[in-house]
């Protein structure tokens, strides 16, 4: 039984290794070596745009990378766990070492409604961008929003709303984010 798993194991690093070599034939997406890729996980540049993955990586299965036009940086040793949803359209940069936990969104944009006139969908988009540092643990259903940076150490608490940027090693919880300890 053991042989068995460890030659499954073995399959299963080879083909994730030839996945990995594939995407890196498309200009636009850049895998790091070592990152993993599970079936099921979509990372796409249809929009436009680039992703750029570093390594060590691990996107599970339904995870979701999306450029839709705009700029995706990952850094190495980050996680993006099953159903998380990651845009770009704005700009987005996200650090070593983070986890990004299941359910959680990351939305560079948001949409312009300040006329009547016209419907919400044609007044385009404002791109701020969103910046994660090193080190930040995005708990499940997280939804960070445009414009913000999450400092380095940070731990964002389940279904927290990030609309405002973060201090360094904060514990944030609630909708909107607040500020309830710092780590350590």
């Amino acid at each position: 039984m053991r042989i068995i798993v460890r030659i499954i194991n073995k399959i299963l690093r080879v083909l994730y290794s030839i996945k990995r070599h594939y995407i890196n034939l498309r200009p636009t997406i850049q895998i790091g070596k070592g990152t993993i890729i599970e079936k099921g996980a979509i990372i796409s540049t249809r929009y436009g745009g680039t992703i750029t993955i570093g390594e060590n990586c691990h996107i599970s299965r339904y995870g979701h990378i999306l450029s839709c036009g705009g700029n995706i940086i990952i850094g190495n040793n980050s996680t993006v766990n099953p159903f998380a949803m990651v845009y770009g359209q704005g700009g987005l940069k996200i650090g070593n070492g983070v986890r990004i936990a299941t359910q959680s969104t990351i939305l560079p944009s948001n949409h312009i409604f300040d006329r009547k006139d016209i419907m919400i969908y044609e007044q385009g988009l404002s791109k701020k961008g969103i910046v994660t540092e090193d080190d930040v643990w995005i708990g499940a259903g997280v939804k960070i929003l445009d414009g913000v940076i999450i400092r380095k150490g940070c731990v964002i608490g389940a279904n927290t709303v990030v609309n405002k940027s973060t201090e360094q090693y904060g514990i944030y919880v609630g909708a909107p984010a607040r500020l309830i300890r710092k780590r350590g």
